[in-house]
C-alpha cells in the first residue's frame, strides 16, 4: 500500500503536481470515508492498496504528532480543544484537500489560503481552512455535501482505476532504489570474492605458521650449536695454554745452556720488524731435550752446584762458562751458513727479539709446566730473568643474532583475523559489528587494504555514504591494482549520487 504522503512526497521531488482529476478523485473519497467513519484525516493515515482500494485508518489522539500542518489554529491556544473536534477535523481535511490540489505544502495556520486554490472545488477547500473557525465548515458531513456537489463521484469501477493508475506510477522504483538494488548485487559480488580471499589467507596463514616453526627449530638448533662450540673451546684452549707454555720451557733451557746464542752476523742492522731466521728445528729440540735430562741428573761430588740455581743468561754471544758442562756429543754447533752479526750491532728491542726467553732454565719448571701448574712455571720464569709469558686469550664466538623479529607478523595475523571477523559479520548483516572489527583490525595494522574495502561495505549497509566514499577511497590508494577495483569504483560513483540526491530532498 501506498500513502497520500508519499505520493505527494514524491510529487514534490519530482517538481510536479497531482493532475486535477486524480486529485480530485483522491480527495473526494477520503473525505467520503472520513465523515462516515468520524475520522480525523491525515495524509499517512489516506492509503491505497494494490487493487486501487482506498483506506482511512483510525487516528490515534494519544501519539506524538507526526504532521504538525494538519494542526487546525485553536489547537495552538491555551484554551484548546480536542484533536476529534468536528471542525478540527474539517481544518485536516482541507489540508490534505489544499497538498492534493496544489501539490504545495499547506500554508500555516495563521494565514489564509491564497489564489492558488482555484475552481469549485478549491473554494470549497478555502471555507475548510478558514482560519477564524467561525466561518469554517460545521463538520466533515457538510464538508462531504459540498465536495459532491462540485466533484460527483465517479462510478466505482472508474475510480479504482483511476486510483490504481496513481498507485502504479507512484509506486515504480525510483532512480535512488535502483542503484540500491545495483549496489546489493556488487555487494554479493564482493562478498563471493571475499570468500575466495578468505581461502587464500587461510593458505597463506598456514605456510606462514610453518614458516614460524621452522624459523624457531632453526634458533634453538643454532643455540645448541653455540653452546657446543663454548664447551670444546673450553677443553682446547687450556690444552693450548699448556703446549705453550712446554714449548716456551723447551726453547728456554736452550737458550740458557748457550744452545741458541745467536752468532755475530756482517751485514746490515736487522730491520725492528724483520722476522727472524728459521731455526734448525731438529737440532734444537734435541740440544733442549739433552741438556734438559743432564741438568736434571743430580751434580757430581766436586762440583756442589745447586740445581735451582740458574744459570747465567747472556745478553750478547759469549763462549759457554768454564764450570757448564759440555754439550753432549750429539749436539751439534749452530749450522755453518748463518752468517754472523756485527759485533757492533745493538740487541732489538724486547718486543722484536726472534726468541722470546720466557721459560725456566731448571727441569723443575719444565715439569711443572708440563702438568699445566702456570704458576709454577711463571715464577720460574721470574727467577730466570725472562719476562712472563702472555698466553693469548681466545674471544668467544659471536652470538648468533635473532633471525626476525615476529613482533610484526603477530600483528599482522591478528589485524587478518579480526578482518575475517568482520567479513563474517556482514555477511550476517551485522553492520556495526562488522564496524568495530574492521576498526580494531586497522588499529593493529594501518595500512590493511582489506579492513578499509570492508569499512565501506558497513558504512554502505549502514546509510553512511560519505564514509564509505572515504573507506574505498583509501582502498584504492594502497590496492589500485585490485582485481576488484572498478567494481569499487562503480560503487563509489553510485554512492556518491545517492549522498547527493539525498542533500536534495534536506
Amino acid at each position: 500500500m501506498i500513502s497520500a504522503y508519499e505520493i505527494l512526497e514524491k510529487s514534490r521531488a519530482a517538481g510536479q503536481r497531482l493532475p486535477y482529476n486524480e486529485a480530485a478523485v483522491l480527495f473526494a473519497g477520503a473525505v467520503r470515508l472520513a465523515a462516515a467513519n468520524d475520522s480525523t484525516l491525515r495524509g499517512r493515515l489516506v492509503r491505497i492498496d494494490d487493487a486501487g482500494g482506498l483506506h482511512v485508518e483510525a487516528f490515534d489522539e494519544e501519539a506524538p504528532e507526526a504532521e504538525p500542518a494538519y494542526l487546525a489554529p485553536e489547537l495552538l491556544s491555551a484554551d484548546a480543544p480536542d484533536k476529534n473536534d468536528p471542525k478540527v477535523q474539517v481544518y485536516a481535511a482541507g489540508v490534505l484537500g489544499y497538498e492534493l490540489l496544489t501539490g504545495r505544502l499547506a500554508p500555516p495556520p495563521d494565514h489564509a489560503a491564497g489564489p492558488e486554490l482555484t475552481g469549485s472545488l478549491g473554494d470549497v477547500v478555502r471555507r475548510a481552512l478558514a482560519v477564524d473557525r467561525r466561518g469554517r465548515i460545521e463538520d466533515l458531513r457538510q464538508l462531504h455535501e459540498a465536495v459532491e456537489e462540485v466533484q460527483p463521484r465517479p462510478p466505482s469501477e472508474g475510480e479504482r482505476n483511476i486510483l490504481s493508475a496513481l498507485r502504479n506510477r507512484f509506486s515504480q522504483a525510483s532512480l535512488e532504489k535502483e542503484a540500491v538494488a545495483k549496489l546489493i548485487d556488487r555487494l554479493h559480488q564482493l562478498e563471493t570474492q571475499v570468500a575466495q580471499l578468505g581461502k587464500a589467507q587461510a593458505r597463506l596463514e598456514a605456510s606462514q605458521r610453518e614458516s614460524s616453526e621452522t624459523i624457531e627449530r632453526f634458533e634453538i638448533g643454532q643455540t645448541r650449536a653455540d653452546q657446543a662450540g663454548r664447551r670444546r673451546q673450553s677443553v682446547v684452549a687450556p690444552a693450548m695454554a699448556v703446549a705453550a707454555l712446554t714449548s716456551a720451557a723447551v726453547f728456554a733451557a736452550a737458550w740458557a745452556f748457550g744452545l741458541l746464542a745467536i752468532p755475530p752476523r756482517s751485514g746490515p742492522l736487522p730491520m725492528a720488524n724483520a722476522p727472524p731466521p728459521p731455526p734448525e728445528p731438529v737440532e734444537m729440540a734435541r740440544a733442549a731435550r739433552d741438556a734438559a735430562v743432564a741438568e736434571a741428573k743430580p751434580a757430581p761430588s766436586g762440583s756442589r752446584r745447586a740445581v735451582s740455581e740458574p744459570p747465567p743468561a747472556p745478553a750478547e754471544a759469549k763462549p759457554a762458562p768454564a764450570e757448564a758442562k759440555p754439550a753432549p756429543a750429539e749436539a751439534k754447533p749452530a749450522p755453518a751458513e748463518a752468517k754472523p752479526a756485527p759485533a757492533e750491532a745493538t740487541p732489538p728491542p724486547a718486543e722484536a727479539r726472534p726468541v722470546p726467553v720466557e721459560a725456566p732454565a731448571d727441569a723443575g719448571t719444565v715439569a711443572a709446566a708440563e702438568n699445566g701448574n702456570a704458576d709454577a712455571g711463571l715464577s720460574a720464569n721470574t727467577d730466570a730473568g725472562a719476562p712472563a709469558p702472555t698466553p693469548a686469550t681466545a674471544s668467544p664466538p659471536a652470538r648468533r643474532q635473532p633471525a626476525a623479529n615476529s613482533h610484526a607478523a603477530m600483528l599482522h595475523a591478528l589485524a587478518l583475523s579480526q578482518v575475517r571477523r568482520g567479513e563474517t559479520a556482514l555477511e550476517d548483516g551485522n553492520a556495526d559489528e562488522a564496524l568495530a572489527s574492521f576498526k580494531a583490525a586497522l588499529e593493529n595494522e594501518p595500512t590493511i587494504a582489506v579492513a578499509f574495502r570492508g569499512l565501506g561495505m558497513a558504512y554502505a549497509m549502514q546509510g553512511n555514504d560519505a564514509e564509505a566514499v572515504q573507506a574505498y577511497e583509501k582502498y584504492l590508494r594502497l590496492t589500485p591494482k585490485a582485481l576488484d577495483a572498478p567494481g569499487i569504483r562503480q560503487s563509489m560513483v553510485e554512492l556518491r549520487a545517492r549522498a547527493k540526491a539525498g542533500a536534495k530532498r534536506e
